[in-house]
């Protein structure tokens, strides 16, 4: 299982973010932006070959992405106007997320068998995202569902992830909570009722 960060960004991703493993080497390079039909995210090689895009169908409050894989659509996913009290189904893939997504802390499993990890961390180029992906066949698809999901949790408080990370836990960079099968920490389960059911997007 390797393990890559992407910087934690508060503001609208735009420009280039270079992605890294746990020995700090160059391996992907994420580009392109959002909020208008039809952008962009994109995924190269660090010599520039084209990976995996996400491109945006829809505007508005339930945002939609289409995932393509080696310029072949693979799923999409989308963000309901329940989110924070919903698990996502990403169609196409059969991937399932589940866990703290206000956090930043999740995991997206196919059936029993899970797909990546995501948690924040802090490094020494501050706070960042650590993603724990199986299969190395998966790293594309994987690095452009955390952005997505992360974007849309950052967006809907207005408020940097370090900081929300802090008003859970004090003491810690990470929220700790209840590392179960749900992977809903039990002070969020409380507040928020987070994970009733699986939506499925239209």
């Amino acid at each position: 299982m390797r393990q890559l960060y992407i910087r934690d960004r508060s503001t609208d991703l735009n420009g280039a973010t270079v992605i890294h493993d746990e020995s700090g080497h160059s391996c992907y390079l994420l580009a392109g932006k959002w909020g208008i039909r039809y952008d962009a995210l994109s995924l190269y090689t660090m010599s520039g070959e084209l990976l995996a895009e996400a491109k945006q169908l829809t505007l508005g409050l339930t945002p939609k992405f289409a995932l393509y894989l080696n310029q072949r659509q693979v799923g999409t996913i989308g963000k309901s106007l329940g989110f924070f009290h919903e698990l996502i189904y990403i169609r196409g893939l059969n991937w399932i997320v589940v866990g703290s997504l206000m956090s930043g802390h999740f995991k997206v499993f196919c059936g029993s068998r899970l797909i990546f990890e995501v948690e924040p961390v802090q490094n020494t180029g501050g706070f960042c995202s650590r993603l724990s992906v199986v299969n190395q066949a998966d790293e594309s698809l994987a690095i452009l569902t955390a952005t997505i999901i992360n974007r849309w949790a950052r967006h809907q408080d207005r408020q940097p992830l370090h900081e929300k990370l802090r008003q859970l836990n004090p003491m810690s960079s990470t929220d700790q909570g209840d590392l179960s099968m749900g992977f809903v920490p039990k002070t969020l389960l409380n507040d928020q009722n987070i994970g009733k059911h699986i939506h499925q997007p239209e």
